[in-house]
């Protein structure tokens, strides 16, 4: 691994998105932000989860680094995301986001110990675009009921838990 690595666009990114998290989450409370700011920073952080990957595969920016910082920070962000914004989230979609995350970070340990590689798929690619769309319309509706805005994230979740579903028939069931 090249340690000038870490000072490409793609990783620069990726360590951006994980450091304003960080901040965000031991830093600054939610109601700190008018609805739209924070519904801009949550859309800023989801557009820069997939921005990394674009500039890396445009520019031939591909890593060691990078295949290993990005999956990671993904994980760790969107956990504080998701720990940040609770308190506007249903139980049912905070505790069914963080179940998957668990069990994504199990299945990721279980990839790496057996030296395979995973390649996203492009239905994980929409789940985690749906799953960012389904958060920011959770911060909206924080101010007006939306039956709308419930069944879209009931539906993201769904279509998240699928694609998880999809890795593990990856994994365990196609070899």
């Amino acid at each position: 691994m090249n340690p000038k690595d870490i000072l490409l666009l793609p990783n620069l990114i990726t360590l951006t998105r994980l450091f304003v998290s960080i901040y965000l989450f031991f830093q600054l409370s939610i109601n700190d932000f008018q609805t739209p700011i924070l519904v801009l920073i949550i859309a800023l952080i989801g557009l820069s989860d997939s921005l990394d990957g674009i500039v890396a595969r445009r520019f031939n920016l591909v890593s060691r680094l990078g295949t290993i910082l990005d999956p990671v920070c993904d994980r760790i962000v969107f956990i504080l995301l998701i720990f940040w914004l609770s308190s506007i989230f249903p139980s049912w979609f905070f505790y069914g986001v963080i179940l998957r995350e668990f069990l994504v970070v199990l299945g990721s340990l279980n990839v790496l110990t057996k030296t395979k590689t995973l390649s996203v798929s492009n239905y994980g690619k929409i789940g985690t675009v749906l799953i960012f769309f389904s958060i920011c319309f959770f911060v909206i509706n924080a101010g007006f009921e939306s039956i709308f805005f419930l069944y879209f994230g009931i539906s993201s979740l769904i279509f998240y838990y699928f694609v998880a579903l999809e890795y593990f028939y990856k994994i365990y069931i196609k070899k």
